[in-house]
């Protein structure tokens, strides 16, 4: 039996028993089959009598049949099945062109329409024996969910197991993105409104604190004072005092609804009230004599002047003693401007400081940097007088000007002229050991330092000092045949030995005599190079190997001496000028110093 079903009819075998099918391998293969057949024997011993109306599971021994029953039923929609249903079994086992869906079915009339993917291949694993219990137990609970399937689509309904992992992909990894999504925004939102509220909270509260009560309460010595210069007692006096309380309330109203439209409304009304409006003013709403208006007014510039508690003050004429209460929005507005400007004066003053310190700083460091680089050039000044004088006793100075060229590159002389002045008053004003004075070169004067204190001569020679190793033909350390014409030489100098004027050229003396044999075209000494390196091409690779067994492995000045090839066209690259040399180089004396 195993070895009849394919793979694609035990799966959709065990489908229509309403199972989760775990992916078909050589080790879950077996353990399927005897499901299958389980199923299909537990399913032929329930069933007395077949009935027509039935809708049970399809059992095996008519599953061609029924099958065939179906295509003809949904010919209209199958249309390739229906021509091979004769064929089922044997279709089913042949390879096919991979399609979305398998358009093999075998279902009752009433049962839905299950289509496997054929297109998504399915890895194996080695424990799939284990993992079907854990298939079952997982998966059942939510196939049992969708036992409702008679109105589902016949033509685009999934397998069992594809549609729960779709649907646990839903439930499980979606939500769970957009639920994190959610509540970051949600979040983020919540401060956002946290921080509105409590800046409102601010501004309100800051507004709340600056109201001012707004009755006028006049001290009672002077309401006293006004009964008894009218003698007024009684109810006559009380009614004196309230009119007399009235008018001053009034008046500071006037002074004050002026001072609110100076400042809210950028009116052009001064917020103030002289003496002949106020005059008027009591002469309009008060049945008084001209003498008692007058009287009035001078009671209430004498409250508006002495009065501390007063709203108003009076000097020319009554104008604002304490701030009265602004409407809300005005307030808010004013709140917010001296905000600004306070965080605009705190911004600024921020600002000046960070400048200021980073002023100090940036003139700190170029000063530093000033001292040091005077400093250096001071220090590099001395070697070389210094060297002067030890190498060439009869001849212990140099001209300023050779040494600044020496020191300076040219296209730097110009941004440090000032650093080279400060260089020339330290050596006139603070350095003992150097003298300057005037000195004729080559027919001409140059301003020269001299090296005064006493130095003792360098009597050690630089020489050729014998061989290390064998570098003769056909020996190991011996290339044949020479690769190119150009070689790069190491260590034929130290770091601190080319201060001298005549250093160059003595390194250069050096290598024409000892390769007297050999034609060399163009030689350049790297001054600045930490391993003393010479850079050396000759008229031929034949000359070149020449010059390395002359060269390589030799002792000079206590340094040995290694040679390496270098490729021609890299030569060229670095030195241009070395493509047109076809004279060889010559030493500049015949003394032969490095040989003896």
């Amino acid at each position: 039996m195993g070895e009849s079903i394919s793979d694609q009819e035990l799966r959709r075998r065990l489908l229509t028993f309403n199972t989760v099918v775990p992916p078909v391998t050589n080790s879950t293969r077996r353990l399927l089959l005897k499901k299958l057949a389980d199923l299909e024997s537990r399913h032929s011993s329930q069933i007395e009598s077949p009935k027509s109306n039935d809708i049970s599971l399809l059992n095996v021994s008519n599953w061609n049949h029924s099958a065939s029953e179906d295509e003809e039923k949904n010919s209209y929609l199958f249309t390739e099945t229906k021509k091979f249903s004769s064929k089922l079994p044997e279709i089913q086992t042949e390879k096919k062109k991979p399609r979305l869906y398998d358009s093999s079915v075998s279902i009752t009339p009433r049962e839905p329409v299950f289509r496997s993917p054929r297109s998504n291949p399915v890895t194996e694993t080695p424990y799939a024996d284990q993992a079907i219990q854990r298939w079952k137990e997982k998966m059942m609970s939510q196939s049992l969910n969708k036992s409702d399937v008679s109105n589902t689509s016949q033509f685009d309904f999934p397998s069992p197991v594809s549609s729960i992992y779709s649907q646990n992909s839903r439930r499980y990894i979606q939500p769970t993105q957009q639920r994190n999504l959610g509540n970051g925004y949600t979040r983020n939102t919540q401060y956002i409104i946290l921080l509105f509220i409590g800046f409102f909270v601010v501004i309100f509260g800051l507004y709340f604190t600056s109201i001012q009560s707004s009755t006028v309460i006049l001290p009672p010595g002077i309401l006293n004072s006004l009964c008894a210069k009218k003698n007024l007692q009684g109810f006559d006096c009380d009614t004196e005092q309230n009119k007399v309380q009235h008018l001053y309330s009034s008046l500071v109203s006037q002074v004050q609804d002026k001072y609110i439209k100076n400042h809210c409304e950028n009116s052009d009304i001064e917020p103030t009230v002289d003496a002949q409006a106020v005059f008027e003013y009591i002469s309009t709403h008060e049945n008084l004599s001209s003498r008692e208006v007058e009287e009035l007014v001078e009671l209430f510039k004498s409250i508006a002047k002495t009065y501390s508690e007063s709203p108003i003050g009076f000097d020319v004429s009554f104008n604002i003693n304490v701030q009265p209460n602004l409407p809300v929005l005005c307030a808010v507005k004013n709140i917010f401007t001296n905000m600004f400007y306070f965080i605009l004066w705190l911004g600024i003053v921020s600002l000046s400081l960070i400048s200021l310190y980073f002023g100090i700083c940036y003139m700190t460091t170029k000063s530093e940097k000033h001292k040091q680089e005077v400093n250096r050039l001071v220090e590099n000044v001395i070697d070389l007088l210094k060297q002067q004088a030890q190498y060439r006793p009869n001849e212990g100075y140099l001209p300023i000007i050779h040494i600044r060229d020496q020191l300076i590159p040219p296209n730097e002389r110009q941004k440090k002229s000032k650093i080279w002045a400060e260089v020339e008053q330290y050596f006139t004003e603070s350095e003992s050991r150097v003298r300057s004075e005037i000195q004729q070169i080559d027919g001409e004067d140059f301003q020269v330092w001299r090296w005064v204190q006493p130095v003792s001569p360098v009597t050690a020679k630089k020489v050729w000092q014998g061989q290390a190793f064998e570098t003769n033909e056909g020996s190991m350390n011996s290339p044949q045949p020479s690769p190119t014409s150009c070689l790069k030489i190491r260590h034929m100098f130290g770091p601190d030995s080319m201060l001298g004027v005549d250093c160059e050229t003595r390194v250069k003396d050096a290598i024409l005599e000892k390769c007297e044999s050999v034609k060399v075209l163009h030689l350049s000494v790297d001054r600045s190079s930490h391993e003393g390196c010479v850079y050396v091409k000759c008229a031929s690779p034949v000359d070149a190997g020449k010059a390395y067994r002359q060269l390589h492995g030799f002792w000079y000045d206590g340094k040995l001496v290694t040679v390496k090839f270098l490729r021609l066209e890299r030569y060229h690259q670095r030195f241009p000028d070395a493509v047109s040399t076809t004279i060889p180089l010559m030493p500049s004396n015949n003394e032969k110093r490095s040989l003896q």
